[in-house]
């Protein structure tokens, strides 16, 4: 009985995995709804796609905090959901933070010949957007290869953008959204000090 249920886990798992690669590759027809919407059902698509880019970030996150903390064995199965498409999942967070900037900012800022302007919390997306194009960029086994040990540098910056999304966030209110990236962005940190300490030991 155990032995069909990992089947049917893995089953599971693989389908899944399945669909994040289909999500990643037709991502681009997340632009479409901008262009069909009338500007309030906009402004909300915009704000949603914004909250799913900040559940994929934290999603990324996972593998990493749950083997830094050495909870590998109890997660396993964690693991194994997340850590063979994080880079797709990662390339998705990309495509939804943009139509996010897109819905809210550029396309009602050209549509309405708004004056340019930049407030802090926009500021905090922006360069938190600027930096996951980075990494959007160089998610694929080619940058790896050539990047090779520099690769992982540069995707460290993850540690950073996660605090500029708080920022983002916080900085336009107290919000669920704010509590559990500070939360997770906590975590990470603990994480990281555990790992390093672990090193030095």
């Amino acid at each position: 009985m155990i032995y069909y249920g990992y089947i049917t886990i893995y089953f599971i798992m693989k389908q899944f995995h399945t669909l994040i690669k289909i999500l990643t590759y037709t991502s681009p027809l997340l632009w479409v709804p901008l262009f069909t919407l009338l500007p309030g059902a906009r402004a909300d698509y915009g704000k949603n796609m914004g909250i799913i880019a900040l559940i994929l970030f934290i999603i990324t996150l996972i593998p990493g905090i749950i083997q830094r903390f050495e909870l590998t064995k109890p997660f396993h199965l964690t693991i194994k959901l997340i850590l063979p498409i994080r880079r797709q999942i990662g390339i998705l967070m990309f495509m939804t933070a943009f139509t996010h900037y897109l819905a809210l900012k550029v396309i009602p800022t050209l549509q309405y010949r708004l004056a340019p302007s930049l407030p802090l919390y926009q500021a905090f997306g922006l360069l938190a957007l600027f930096l996951s194009l980075l990494m959007f960029v160089t998610s694929n086994t080619w940058a790896t290869q050539k990047l090779k040990a520099n690769w992982k540098k540069l995707h460290r910056v993850t540690y950073i953008v996660g605090w500029l999304i708080f920022g983002h966030t916080i900085l336009q209110g107290l919000s669920w959204e704010s509590v559990v990236i500070g939360i997770v962005m906590i975590i990470e940190i603990a994480s990281l000090i555990k790992a390093r300490s672990r090193v030095l030991v």
